[in-house]
């Protein structure tokens, strides 16, 4: 009995101990709790697998649809924008049609549920990705796409894009509507350095005459053998001449050179005096050095009969010659260090021309063999005001003249220059806008003036240059005072958030 007492006493104290003892009960609660356990585990790492997943996506899409909204407002047709937001996003590992991935990018539309895209078409990349289910499917998820012999999850990522304009400076610009108001005959490189614009057309045989972008207006496209420039813009809107409105100042630059006494047209305002007419105001002849004040008048032509350097007035001198020409006369006008000079081309008539004195009037700078006294050779070197009513203009045309110039380039043509005939070294802006202008030879930088050349035609025709202006003909206009022309010359793809 002694026995078998102490075995049950030994036997309850082993009971009473396992009974109190947790040591494998972990086992127990992992047999319990495995498949919850595995499926936290799959939704931990799958979901974190798939968000890595939908965030590289997010990024192809995000740079392929910059990409393709870039090259379509570029473009000027076609679908290339289509394979350019493929070839980026298959950058970032996402092939169309390939490792269950596809890449779709329609054609840009409107997207009336986003303020930005309601108004304007909108560029569209939309990147998905089928990935297999795993141990996600132990708590039901199934998935919403088939992966062969096993369900999958599609993964999606979309990006929106408008495009923004990017606007530089032009240093040529045509106003001229019909036609080609840009034309270059035999061209022979495109070192033009800068940005080019016509209203109309754009004619270019030879070569491009720009590294830069040449644009076209409504309509209008690139034709000849060559593109004007090495990145052209057709169909573009009609841009008109920005400083059409200094032809304002014209009245109160009058009024000042009448009160200081420097208006020989007070008398006989209608009147066109040709060098040869005897009623010819001897001050019309310039010679040595000349100090102008800050407006004068000349009635009839201006000519030089020696070679003439002019000191202005601060900031700078307007010399207005109504109803005539400057006519070089083989000599050198210039302008002395410090000093600035706008010259003006004037009407009181406009296209009217009814002219008392007889006569029709070439109301720009003779270059022609045939003008009195020799009309040939000659240089032109004068840097414009850089500050003042008339900053940064140094030749200006009166908007309400009548149009001057033939529409060709023949011999002898007194609208155009080639080169020596007058050499023209200009800083500042050339505003012709009431003429055809025929170019063969380069524009230069003036002696005493800033590396700034822009040039306004109605139409500009180069025969046999590829030098039309200087090089780095803006590169210092801030300082010669020209507000530079500024048009569209690229679009690029912005994102729409």
């Amino acid at each position: 009995m002694q026995i078998q007492f102490k075995i049950r006493g030994l036997l309850a104290h082993k009971m009473r101990r396992f009974l109190r003892s947790r040591r494998g009960n972990i086992a127990a609660m992992t047999a319990l709790l495995i498949i919850p356990l595995a499926a936290l585990l799959g939704i931990a790492t799958e979901g974190g697998s798939w968000f890595l997943i939908t965030r590289a996506m997010q990024n192809a899409a995000d740079s392929a649809v910059i990409a393709a909204a870039t090259n379509g407002g570029n473009s000027t047709g076609g679908t290339d924008y289509v394979n350019e937001g493929k070839a980026i996003a298959s950058s970032y590992g996402f092939v169309d049609g390939s490792n269950d991935a596809t890449v779709t990018v329609p054609a840009p539309a409107k997207y009336a549920s986003i303020s930005s895209c309601a108004a304007s078409d909108c560029y569209q990349v939309k990147v998905t990705k089928t990935v297999p289910l795993y141990l996600i499917e132990l708590v039901g998820f199934n998935g919403n796409a088939v992966l062969g012999s096993t369900r999958g999850q599609t993964l999606g990522a979309v990006a929106l894009a408008t495009v923004k304009t990017v606007d530089q400076p032009f240093c040529l610009l045509a106003l001229g509507t019909s036609g080609a108001a840009i034309q270059t005959n035999g061209s022979p490189a495109a070192n033009l350095g800068c940005n080019v614009m016509s209203n109309g057309n754009s004619n270019c045989n030879g070569h491009s005459i720009t590294t830069g972008y040449s644009n076209s207006g409504p309509g209008g496209t690139q034709t000849g053998s060559k593109d004007c420039g090495v990145k052209s813009n057709d169909d573009q809107p009609a841009f008109s001449d920005p400083y059409a409105t200094m032809s304002s100042n014209i009245a109160s630059a009058i009024t000042s050179a009448t009160a200081s006494g420097s208006n020989n047209c007070t008398g006989s305002p209608n009147n066109y005096y040709p060098e040869g007419n005897s009623s010819r105001p001897a001050a019309n002849t310039l010679t040595g050095n000349v100090t102008l004040p800050a407006a004068t008048v000349y009635c009839g032509d201006v000519n030089l009969s020696a070679d003439v350097t002019v000191t202005s007035a601060s900031p700078g001198s307007v010399m207005i010659i109504e109803n005539g020409m400057l006519n070089l006369n083989g000599k050198t006008l210039q302008t002395a260090a410090g000093s600035g000079l706008t010259i003006v081309f004037y009407s009181p008539q406009g296209a009217a021309e009814a002219y008392t004195g007889g006569g029709t009037p070439t109301n720009f700078i003779c270059t022609r063999a045939g003008c009195a006294n020799g009309g040939t050779g000659g240089v032109l070197d004068i840097s414009s005001p850089n500050s003042g009513t008339w900053k940064g203009m140094a030749i200006y045309q009166d908007t309400n003249l009548p149009l001057q110039g033939p529409t060709g380039c023949p011999g002898n043509d007194k609208w155009g220059y080639s080169g020596s005939a007058p050499t023209w070294k200009i800083s500042g802006v050339v505003d012709l806008g009431r003429t055809n202008l025929c170019v063969s030879g380069a524009i230069q930088q003036a002696t005493n003036g800033y590396s700034c050349l822009t040039l306004v035609t109605n139409m500009t025709i180069i025969n046999g240059t590829g030098n039309l202006l200087y090089t780095n003909p803006q590169s210092q206009c801030p300082q010669q005072g020209v507000t530079q022309i500024m048009a569209k010359a690229y679009v690029i793809g912005a994102l729409v958030r």
